[in-house]
Order: C-alpha cells, then structure tokens, then sequence
C-alpha cells in the first residue's frame, strides 16, 4: 500500500499544490473586500473598476485550482486502488497452500472486496479532506496572525480538550470495527456456504437454519454499526459544542479589539470570513481520528495478506528427460509432517518409500490416515517438517515449486472447472494447445463423442464449477487436461469414487491409456481400483502399517484384508 501511495505521489503533490493556491485565493479575495469595506466606512469614493478585474481574475483562478484539485485527488484515489487490488491479487496467487487452509473464503473475499473499498475512502476522502483542512488552517492561521494575535489564541484554547475527547472516542470505534469486519467475514462465508451447498440445503431442508445463522451474524453486525452510529454522532455533537464555544469568545474579542482601534470593520468583515472558513476543518482534523482508526483496521487486514510470505520462488528446474540413468522417480526417507509448530499432533509420522520411475503404486486408508497430506506434500502444497524427500533423484528443497508441480498431472476425485469453454477448460493442461492436440486427449479420455453432440462442441459453457456437466464428464475433462499436460508422473486421487457404474467404466479405461509410461500413484479408499497396482502402501495413523502387493496383502490378514472384505 505505501509503495501504490509513493508510486502515485506526484498525483497527491498536484492535488496539494492546487489546494494551496485555492486557499491563497479565498484569502487574496477576502483581503480585497476587506480593504473595500474599509474604504467605504472612511467615507471615502470606491472605483469598483479598481476592484472588478483582480476580484474575477481571483475567482477564475480559485476556480480552475478547485477544478483540478479535484481532478488530480480522484486520479490519484483511483490509481493507488487499482495498484493494490492488482499488486494484492499478484501477492495471493502466490501464498502457500496452507494460507488458504488457513483462513476462510468469506475472510479472503471481504479483504478484497469490502476492505479494499474502506482503504479507498481513505485516499479519496479521508487523506485529501484532512490534507485541505490543513492547508486550509495553516493559510489562515497566518492570515488571523498577521491581523491580531490573540484571535488564533482564544480560537484554539479549547482544542486540547477536543483532541482527548476525539482520542477516547476513536479507540472505541476502532474496537467496534474490528469486530464489525469479523462478523462480515462470518456473513459472507456463511453466504458462500449456503450457495455453495445449495443442493444439499435443499435436499435436507435446511432453508431456515442457513436463514437463522445468517440472520444470527447480520443481527450482530447491525447491532455493532448501531453501536458506532451512536459513538460517531457524539463525537459530531461534542465537535460541535466545543468548536462553538471559542467562536463565540472570538467574535466578542474582535469587537473589543474593533472599539479599541486595534482591528478595522473591514478586517472584521474578514475574520468573520476566515473564521466560518476554518471552523470546521479545524474540527475535522482533530475528530479525523475516528476515521483513520477506523479504517485503520481495514488497513491492517489488507496488510495481514501482504505479510504473508510466499511460497518460495528460488530453486532449480531439472530436465529429467535428459537423464536416462534415473532408478527412482520419488524416494521418501523418514517424513514427519504436522499442521501446528507444537509438534502435538503429527499428521504423517516416520513415513518412508520409494517409487521407481514407470512403476503404479498406491496408497489405502481410512478417512483422516493421512493418504490426502501425502499428497500435498508431493505436489509441494505443503512442505515436510522432518525427513528427506528425493524427486528425481534430486532433493526436493533444491527444486523450484512450479518445475516440481509440472512433473505431475492430478486427477481428482473433486475436479474443479472453470465457468468457461470445454475447451479453455482442457486447455488449461498446456499453454498454446492447438485443437487437434486438444481433441485427441479427449479421445482418450472417452468424450470426445460426448463433447461433439453437445449444440456448441467444444466451446460449450461448463458453468461454475462445472456444473451443467455429470460427475463422469466433469471426471473426464480433468482426465483430458492430464492427458494433454503429459507430465511424467500422474496422481490419482479417488477418481472414480463418486461416479456410476458406466461413467467408471470409462474413466478406468482413461486412466489405462494416461498411465502408459508414466509413474502412477493412485490414492484410493475403494480397493478395486488398486487391485493392478505394483506396490499397494496401507496408511494408519501417519504411518506405512502393511506394504505389498493385493495378494500378499490380503495374505497378511490385516488391516487392507480386513477393508477388502467390507467391501
């Protein structure tokens, strides 16, 4: 953020020139009129010819300066906001995996959204506004000095107490807003949920319990803007009352001053001016508090993102295909993993393997073993805590993440598309694709003649997420993106886990054309799609508890000979 502000500075810097001189204008004005007036009380002739020329040349001045004061603060609100949103959007895209575990959907989208609108009424309100008041009180301080002291004494004698009052205040309406922004997190998230889980919402009539949660949080979030209303208008009345009472011991001081020939009746007429000018900037900056601090935590939650560390971007790409002497595709020696740094909880524990390069093997389990952490640690989602990992025959801190990730093509049991064409959607395995290459890994992943009977063929909209596709097309799709990325080793996790009897058939038969001459890692809680596999491992507890082949493991008569015969 403070980089977009410096980027775009000579914008701010226009806007403060041109402020200046508008604020020089009104006082060059008013030192017109007041010396006018003062003629006039004399008793003497006014040439209002004398007057006319610099007065309109003063007002098109003032107003060319108010023109481009404006101009140049929107310019300069705009341009910062686009800088963050794009150098923010830059900054995600490259976070660790475990950023996105970490904080929820509805946290991440209201830091772009809402956040990032509350930063941008800081620039094109908050900054410029409390930038013209003070170069609107420093001008005219200077002028009220000139004219007589002890009017900017009397004037600011209660400010003090102003900057207490706005101090407290602003404290209170920085606790309410940070609880205001996280119960925004809530709605949103609970929103995207209920969208998100629409079918099964429906299915279970669950229409009154999203509404009353939903409900729940708006409630609180009423309940604490509520809260910031009321302390916001107390601030506004008490600015108010104690901006009032020192105008008042101003005005009676300048006519005191006026009887005692200090000041002159056009001066008067001046200070009256001035005095309206400056009342309430001065106000402004002082309660401007409550705003800062206010968006204030707005601004810490957009900084909290950029604080992140990235994933790591150094690191060496290997051609692997150069080196025809490999034995092993992926060895691992010893891998501990944990979410937490306490070390409580291990998620893998001593975990060791090896794959040779061409070989099919596959990891079994129960739901929470471990088998789905193996695989974001393959794939670089997630790092080791302890151990070694061997990629290639190289070890896997010296690889740069995006070279290790293009030696795998995923197919997943939750395959995701984007709201595009069939078509960008399998384009998506390779960069510059040409049609033919795009339609012959459809061919192979069996949808091709689906695809081609469908109005639009290739360029047919997917929906979100897919959603105007089976379960088996959308599975078939992802097959194809493999196909046409060609990575040398392939994951499978559960991909025919939540498709019919047909649709797996065809995706089994996939799958056996990708997997040919390549190194393939299967991750499977139905065991008949392991039955082929060279090297079966059973994962219990983060831990390799039986190893071998579907025979010699069902041999051992335990933990796969036990899942094998529920079925």
């Amino acid at each position: 953020m403070v980089k977009a502000g410096l980027r775009n500075g000579y914008l701010l810097l226009l806007f403060i020139i041109f402020s200046f001189i508008l604020s020089e204008s009104i006082i060059i004005g008013n030192d017109f009129i007041a010396e006018a007036t003062d003629i006039m009380v004399s008793g003497h002739k006014i040439y209002f010819s004398d007057f006319i020329i610099p007065l309109l040349c003063i007002i098109v001045l003032g107003t060319l300066s108010a023109y481009l004061k404006s101009i140049f603060g929107k310019y300069y609100s705009s341009k910062v906001q686009k800088d963050v949103r794009i150098s923010i959007g830059k900054h995600l895209l490259k976070l660790p995996f475990s950023y996105f575990d970490e904080k929820g959907t509805g946290s991440i989208i209201t830091r772009l959204i809402s956040d990032i609108e509350e930063m941008g009424r800081f620039f094109s309100e908050i900054l410029p506004n409390l930038l013209i008041n003070i170069i609107t009180v420093m001008t005219a301080t200077v002028y009220l000095i000139q004219m007589d002291a002890m009017l900017i004494v009397i004037l600011f004698a209660s400010y003090p107490i102003m900057l207490i009052v706005a101090d407290r205040l602003s404290k209170k309406l920085a606790e309410i807003t940070k609880k205001l922004r996280t119960h925004m997190d809530e709605c949103t998230e609970k929103a995207y949920d209920a969208i998100q889980g629409i079918v099964v919402g429906r299915s279970y009539n669950l229409y009154e319990l999203h509404r009353q949660k939903i409900n729940t949080v708006i409630d609180n979030m009423v309940s604490q803007g509520c809260k910031s209303t009321r302390i916001s208008s107390l601030g506004w009345v008490l600015k108010n009352v104690i901006t009032t009472i020192p105008v008042i011991f101003c005005y009676l001081f300048a006519l005191y001053e006026i009887t005692q020939g200090r000041i002159t009746v056009g001066e008067m007429l001046a200070f009256t001016v001035i005095l309206n000018r400056i009342l309430y900037p001065i106000g402004d900056i002082v309660f401007c508090a409550n705003d800062i601090r206010e968006i204030g935590v707005s601004l810490k939650r957009i900084q909290e993102i950029y604080n992140q560390p990235e994933e790591r971007r150094n690191g060496n790409v290997y051609n692997i295909s150069e080196n025809t002497e490999m034995t092993f595709a992926i060895e691992w020696k010893n891998i501990d993993f944990y979410y937490n740094r306490s070390k409580e909880h291990h998620i893998l524990n001593g975990i060791s393997f090896s794959i040779k390069i061409g070989e099919q093997i596959a990891f079994v389990g129960g739901s929470g073993e471990g088998k789905t952490t193996i695989f974001k640690l393959l794939c670089g989602f997630y790092e080791k805590n302890d151990g070694q990992y061997i990629l290639f025959e190289h070890s896997f801190e010296n690889w740069n993440l995006e070279a290790v990730r293009n030696c795998f093509s995923v197919v997943s049991q939750n395959v995701f598309l984007f709201p595009e064409t069939i078509k960008q959607n399998i384009a998506c395995g390779k960069e510059n694709a040409t049609d033919e290459e795009i339609i012959e890994a459809c061919k192979n992943a069996n949808i091709h003649n689906f695809i081609m009977s469908l109005p639009e063929g290739y360029e047919t909209i997917v929906g979100e997420r897919g959603v105007r596709l089976s379960g088996g097309q959308r599975q078939r799709i992802s097959i194809a993106r493999a196909f046409l990325k060609e990575a040398p080793i392939l994951l499978l996790d559960e991909p025919t886990s939540s498709v019919d009897i047909d649709a797996e058939k065809k995706i089994q038969e996939a799958i056996e054309r990708i997997s040919v001459g390549k190194t393939v890692i299967i991750i499977a809680h139905r065991l008949s799609t392991v039955k082929n596999a060279k090297r079966i491992y059973v994962v219990s507890e983060g831990k390799i508890a039986e190893m071998g082949n579907h025979e010699e493991l069902l041999g051992k008569h335990g933990i796969y000979a036990e899942m094998y015969a529920k079925g």
